[in-house]
């Protein structure tokens, strides 16, 4: 499971921007007699998207095309694998008290006892599951079959705000720069919106090769001036033409041309580092996963800022974009007063409009404060220096059918979906970091269909290739014509679990995902001849505590 526990893996220090990350090592080891059987050499850093090579030794013997970046055996990432993380589990953990939903849990593989398994913990005994569009819903009672499932009613499954914050996974990091990225000429992740606006007085500037933002506004119009995020990264291709540009002068005519590359915005995706690792095997050859960067929209997203008052007065506003709707959190540096919105109003369970939420925070006046504002499993979340602010009204929102991405070449919509407004205000922002919700892929055991588009160049019905798939996923993330076909629909599982009595209740069933949905071997993919999806109470063995070892990871587990 990642980032929560990993397995053998590698630990790497972007050569360009500085961003650690790791990457898998465990296809390494032969599980049939566990030797070594290959060398991972190399991936690809999440926040600015550079293949680096981690072993130039074996990377030497690899002609072109090679599987890392240009410049990659000049530059400096060499690490070792290491063996995964050791983890302490309370064996009494259940005996004491019910196993509960969002666990990390140890359990013996049912197709297997002898084999343990660690999952997340996501369904429990008596209710229904359907995974789709990434989310989990429940229904309280268990359907005998498939199309009885499907004829249920069910409510989105929500985490509570330290599973949340455990569960976020990274998109971008705005400490890390690339310097030779943005002197290239590729545009800044984040910047003045509308994109290409003249900062005038009372807008936002950047500092510190845009790490830093600063806005005098006190006593000026009140009028918001906006920062906006947009996801523009660079491909395998491009950033092989920016390093090989960077070495030639300007006026050398063999100078690449970067004109012409089109960073164009794409919509966020379930990327993961973890999974990019560059396999080599001798005689030399080499296995690349570019697809590690991700083939599904994730709309839930998480904003985390470092916000400096420079002076009481005028109000911040933290903006979060899903389906064109935009989830807004004001808050009032002069009372403390935070709000709650979608689109400037709000619903109850019922569907019907809502007094605005409201709570008092501890920001007041001239000071540093710690932020973060989530927009998860259709509930709004804020945190005040590392505190969960409780709301006056519940911040959780019913349905908005806001399922398909919506460009606004306004406001952004989902190609700008995360923002920063200022009114009346003077503030810097710095430590900018956006993340995002797990998203769980909906796969069948029997490999029915292979991906959860019904519609469009990743449907089930297109077998692709590594390349075809890293090409058909830009397609679905940037195409905003196509997005209400390709959008539209979404493949569903459905997943009953059946709850027993007293003398039977060691057969109670419960359900396990993995947090690294796209290379989890769990619940989803079980089912077969021989093997339940479903985890029985009597396999159960206990509640994973702490991670003991490597010392670079200690930590709880949550």
């Amino acid at each position: 499971m990642a980032p929560t526990l990993q397995g053998r893996h590698q630990d790497v220090d972007c050569p360009m921007c500085g961003f650690p990350y790791r990457i898998s090592a465990s296809q390494e080891i032969d599980p049939s007699n566990e030797q070594k059987q290959a060398d991972v050499i190399g991936g690809e850093c999440l926040n600015c998207r550079y293949w680096a090579c981690t072993n130039r030794q074996q990377g030497k013997l690899l002609g072109y095309p090679r599987p890392f970046n240009a410049g990659a055996l000049e530059l400096d990432a060499e690490s070792k694998s290491a063996n995964g993380d050791r983890i302490i589990v309370s064996k009494f953990a259940y005996a004491l008290r019910e196993p509960e939903r969002w666990d990390v849990f140890v359990f013996r593989f049912p197709g297997n006892a002898s084999r343990n398994y660690i999952k997340r913990l996501v369904g429990l005994p008596g209710e229904t599951l359907k995974l789709h569009r990434g989310d989990i819903f429940r229904a309280g009672q268990v359907a005998k079959n498939e199309t009885e499932a499907r004829g249920l009613d069910y409510t989105i499954v929500r985490k509570p705000p330290r599973k949340a914050l455990a569960m976020a996974q990274l998109v971008h990091d705005n400490t890390y720069q690339a310097e030779q990225l943005t002197g290239s000429g590729w545009p800044y992740r984040w910047d003045l919106w509308p994109r290409g606006t003249t900062a005038a007085k009372g807008d936002w500037e950047p500092v510190d090769n845009h790490r830093r933002f600063v806005i005098e506004g006190k006593g000026l119009s009140q009028k918001t001036s906006w920062l906006r995020y947009q996801h523009r990264v660079p491909d395998f291709g491009q950033w092989n033409r920016i390093v090989r540009a960077s070495g030639v002068k300007k006026s050398d005519a063999k100078r690449p041309n970067l004109r012409d590359m089109q960073p164009v915005p794409q919509l966020i995706s379930d990327a993961y580092s973890y999974n990019s690792g560059i396999l080599f095997q001798y005689p030399p050859q080499v296995q690349s996963n570019r697809a590690a960067m991700g083939m599904y929209w994730v709309g839930d997203l998480m904003i985390e800022c470092r916000l400096e008052v420079l002076a009481a007065g005028g109000s911040v506003r933290l903006d979060l974009v899903e389906g064109g709707k935009h989830f807004a959190c004001t808050i009032n540096l002069e009372s403390g007063v935070a709000t709650l919105g979608i689109d400037n109003a709000f619903y109850n369970s019922a569907g019907e409009p809502s007094k605005l939420p409201e709570a008092l925070t501890s920001i007041r006046g001239p000071g540093i404060y710690e932020l973060r504002f989530a927009n998860f499993d259709d509930q709004l979340f804020l945190w005040v220096n590392g505190k969960p602010i409780a709301f006056d009204l519940p911040s959780t929102y019913p349905p908005l059918d806001n399922t398909i991405p919506v460009s606004d070449e306004e406001e952004g919509g989902d190609l700008a979906p995360v923002g920063i407004g200022a009114s009346g205000a003077s503030v810097a922002v710095d430590r900018l970091r956006i993340l995002r919700d797990v998203y769980y892929i909906s796969v069948p055991s029997d490999l029915s269909f292979t991906r959860s588009y019904v519609r469009g160049p990743l449907a089930a019905d297109h077998y692709l290739g590594r390349a075809d798939v890293v090409s058909a996923a830009r397609q679905v993330l940037t195409e905003q014509t196509n997005w209400p076909k390709w959008f539209s629909q979404m493949h569903a599982l459905y997943f009953p679990l059946d709850r027993f009595g007293n003398s039977d209740r060691g057969q109670d069933q419960f359900f396990a995902l993995g947090d690294n949905s796209p290379q989890s071997k769990d619940s989803r993919l079980w089912a077969t001849p021989h093997t339940e999806y479903y985890v029985e109470r009597d396999l159960l063995i206990g509640k994973a505590l702490f991670i003991y070892w490597p010392l670079t990871h200690i930590q709880w587990v949550r």
